[in-house]
Order: C-alpha cells, then structure tokens, then sequence
C-alpha cells in the first residue's frame, strides 16, 4: 500500500510531524505514555464514571462473552 491510500500511515506520519514542532523526542517517555493513552481511548470504549460492584462485575462478565 502506497502512504496516500493508507489512513493508519497517514496519521502517523502527520503525528510524527506535529510532536516534532512541539520539541518532543522519541524518548520522551511520558509523551509517548499520553498519547497512546489517547489514542487507545479513541479506539476502546470505556466507561466514563465507576459502576457499583455488582454492576461492575456484570459489565466485565459481559464484555468477556462478547469478545469470544
């Protein structure tokens, strides 16, 4: 796949860009830590407030079902 046709490339490309602008380095440990943080938040659902226990619990329970 050439970079034009591949979205996933084309981000990271312009990222890499960007966090150059700003001074961070690739060894900016807490830099790399936050976005990929974010980045995973983008693409994995979670939930925002705390459930109770047995809610909690449940919701884990259902996730697992459905994942297999």
């Amino acid at each position: 796949m050439s970079d034009s046709s591949d979205p996933l490339r084309r981000v990271a490309v312009e990222r890499g860009k960007i966090l150059a602008e700003l001074g961070v380095r690739p060894e900016d440990a807490r830099w790399t830590r936050l976005e990929a943080e974010a980045i995973a938040g983008l693409v994995t659902p979670q939930l925002p407030l705390r459930l109770p226990r047995p809610l909690s619990r449940l919701w884990r329970r259902l996730r697992r079902v459905m994942s297999r």
